[in-house]
């Protein structure tokens, strides 16, 4: 006897619940530009529909999931490239579809932006008086580095002169040192030499550095001027000896020597300098 084996049923899979239905709303809207002044005019079209959760939306609630979105693209766009930033708002909302909150779901989204005559006038001048600032900042800042420039430049030439003036300062104190070194050593070392540094000092300005004496100099006459001089005439060497004994006298012993020699003098004949040496006794030193 044959048993009977039923054939296994096919299980049907479970009907999904029908989609709700899509809905379209357009509506008008000012964002902001990158220029919170300057607005676009801007037409949203919305396609949306209940969310799955049972929530009951409405076309306003669309309208606000997508306002965020193009506002937030609108506040980096510029009003004068009215096309780009349309491009980059539609973009965005690409970015972002399908949206859901609020009870409603975005399936699509796009805006068309326009600007109307005014903003247009009032972009330009802001754009015209942000490039006339520019402009003025460039001009200034050129201003600016120039006088910077010629500061630097007076500064370095002024540094330069300061410089100068001390390499001829310390020159002057060299040649000082080395003008009174030559006269200690070299002329004040005896009567001829200081006489002869006497006659010539007259001609300085004419003489070359490593020259003779000047046109028109009498060597002759120089050299008995200078051999006049010399420590061993006898009296360079009794003014010597007159020197240090005065040297060694006091102001009355001075006096007294003067008064002596006045009349000295006078008795030889020479009334005119008795009378100026009894003076200089008379003064005081």
């Amino acid at each position: 006897m044959s048993r009977f084996i039923p054939w296994p049923r096919r299980s049907t899979p479970a009907e999904e619940p029908p989609a709700p239905p899509a809905w379209t709303y357009t509506f008008t809207d000012r964002p902001a530009s990158s220029d919170p002044t300057l607005r676009f005019t801007a037409q949203v079209h919305v396609t949306w529909r209940a969310g799955r959760s049972g929530g009951i939306g409405a076309q306003h609630d669309a309208a606000r999931l997508v306002r965020g979105i193009v506002d937030k693209a609108a506040g980096s766009c510029d009003v004068l490239r009215s096309d780009a930033a349309e491009q980059d708002i539609n973009a965005a909302l690409r970015a972002q579809l399908p949206l859901s909150g609020y009870g409603v779901e975005v399936l699509d989204s796009h805006i068309r932006l326009t600007i109307d005559d005014s903003t247009q006038k009032a972009a330009l001048l802001a754009e015209r008086m942000r490039q006339g600032y520019a402009l003025e900042e460039t001009r200034r800042r050129r201003e600016q580095e120039r006088d910077d420039a010629r500061r630097r430049e007076e500064r370095t030439r002024e540094e330069d002169r300061l410089h100068r003036e001390y390499e001829l300062d310390a020159l002057a104190r060299r040649q000082a040192r080395a003008r009174a070194d030559f006269l200690r050593t070299e002329i004040l070392a005896n009567p001829a030499s200081a006489r002869l540094y006497t006659l010539l000092e007259r001609y300085t300005e004419h003489w070359p550095r490593l020259g003779g004496p000047p046109a028109g100099t009498s060597l002759p006459d120089l050299v008995r001027e200078v051999q006049q001089w010399q420590p061993q005439v006898r009296w360079v060497a009794v003014a010597q000896l007159l020197h240090d004994f005065v040297a060694g006298l006091t102001e009355e012993g001075r006096k007294e020597l003067l008064t002596i020699l006045a009349k000295a003098v006078q008795v030889h004949g020479d009334e005119r300098t008795a009378q100026a040496l009894i003076k200089a006794a008379g003064e005081r030193e």
